[in-house]
């Protein structure tokens, strides 16, 4: 009787500390940061760039993927959204005219034509053009300084540059079947092998070919038709969503699901390290593309702001009276600053290239940035390198410390 007694003190105290671990699980709390500071060699890649690194600065874990390795990104959100991998300059143009995705090819007429715009590279000035067909799309669709569109009017082939919700090239992909029209995708420019001479960069090869899609939901799992531009027939794919990532990237060259971004809770920074849009180019409106390129986590809750030191002003420099990067400490944050809704506040403006008036490529050292992870944990983040010590490009380096 009394081991009976004692087994069931045993069992007793089995259920109470199984209940004690579930409710002290992950996930029931903030998470504790395992780093609190850091120096990252961030592996870009080289000249070519052709990787995309994810950092958690919790953890100090990077996840390398190459930045050709998928076109599309399918929203895990309460929203039906489809994003473009700006990376490889990845657009999308839209047919309202189409939903037979097989009913579309190179040869497609337009019953009304479409009037655009593109710069003219030599007059730098924006020009009109009718586009009457699919052939004629095809020629201003892929990212460049003379791709077609019409920001006056909202007609925008790639992503918007901050990369939110309401951006993106795609619209939002209805339940009502009938409208989700037929789309053409550009798979954008592959990935050079040759490497650069020093001090330059190598990012945009030969055009990756010409797709066209058609994309259903029912709310919770999105239905992809995919084809190349002039097949026949097309294939299809299901593609659930899944509320631990912000997206699920489908390859449209490798036809398959690709394991790219990490869980969004497990990503502050991405240096992507090609970034591309259709927007502002020194006043007017143009495809352009940025290297060694940085973005922060708005879809996983991660917010950042920039603290300069100085500014210049001319051939002089003035302080703004902002701590140094060594002495900014947690009661130093402004609260008010951080961008949730801009992923590009990093960008490129981290580094300047030669070239320019005699200028020397290096690291920028105005400024620094704070940055808020989605548990509520702050840093401090500052670039330390931008070449290797033969003085190539696609080598950056930055540091970072927990403030506490």
């Amino acid at each position: 009787m009394r081991n009976y007694f004692l087994l069931q003190l045993l069992f007793a105290g089995l259920l109470i500390t199984g209940c004690s671990s579930d409710d002290d699980g992950p996930g029931t709390g903030p998470e504790i940061p395992t780093v609190e500071s850091a120096t990252i060699d961030v592996e870009s890649g080289g000249s070519n760039q052709p990787n995309q690194v994810y950092i958690d600065l919790g953890t100090s874990d990077t996840k390398v993927v190459r930045r050709d390795a998928w076109e599309l990104g399918f929203y895990s959100g309460s929203e039906n959204r489809v994003f473009l991998n700006a990376s490889i300059l990845a657009t999308a143009a839209e047919l309202s005219e189409f939903t037979d995705i097989d009913a579309v090819n190179s040869n497609t007429v337009f019953e009304t034509p479409l009037q655009l715009k593109y710069l003219d590279i030599q007059t730098f000035q924006s020009v009109d053009i009718t586009v009457n067909n699919v052939e004629e799309l095809k020629t201003g669709l892929p990212l460049g300084y003379g791709m077609y569109g019409d920001a006056d009017n909202g007609i925008s082939f790639s992503d918007s540059v901050e990369g939110g919700l309401g951006g993106t090239a795609i619209s939002g992909i209805s339940t009502t079947d009938t409208d989700n029209k037929v789309y053409i995708v550009s798979a954008g420019s592959a990935i050079p092998t040759e490497a650069a001479d020093p001090g330059s960069i190598n990012t945009a090869g030969e055009h990756r070919g010409f797709y066209k899609i058609r994309i259903l939901t029912d709310g919770n799992e999105y239905t992809l038709q995919y084809a190349e531009l002039d097949a026949d027939d097309h294939q299809e794919v299901k593609i659930s969503k899944d509320d631990a990532y912000n997206i699920r990237a489908f390859s449209l060259v490798n036809g398959e699901i690709v394991d790219v971004e990490p869980e969004k809770e497990k990503w502050d920074i991405n240096f992507t390290s090609v970034y591309s849009y259709y927007g502002d180019f020194s006043g007017t409106t143009a495809g352009v593309t940025f290297s060694d390129y940085a973005v922060h986590n708005t879809l996983g809750n991660v917010g950042l702001y920039t603290v300069f030191i100085y500014e210049t002003e001319g051939e002089s420099t003035v302080e703004t009276g902002a701590p140094s990067f060594d002495a900014f400490s947690r009661s130093d944050v402004e609260e008010t600053e951080f961008v949730y809704d801009d992923k590009t506040v990093i960008g490129s403006d981290w580094r300047q290239t030669g070239g320019f008036g005699g200028e020397e490529s290096q690291v920028k050292d105005d400024r620094y940035y704070i940055v808020k992870d989605a548990d509520g944990n702050y840093f401090k983040l500052q670039f330390t390198a931008f070449l290797n010590e033969a003085g190539e490009r696609g080598y950056p380096q930055f540091k970072y410390e927990l403030l506490e």
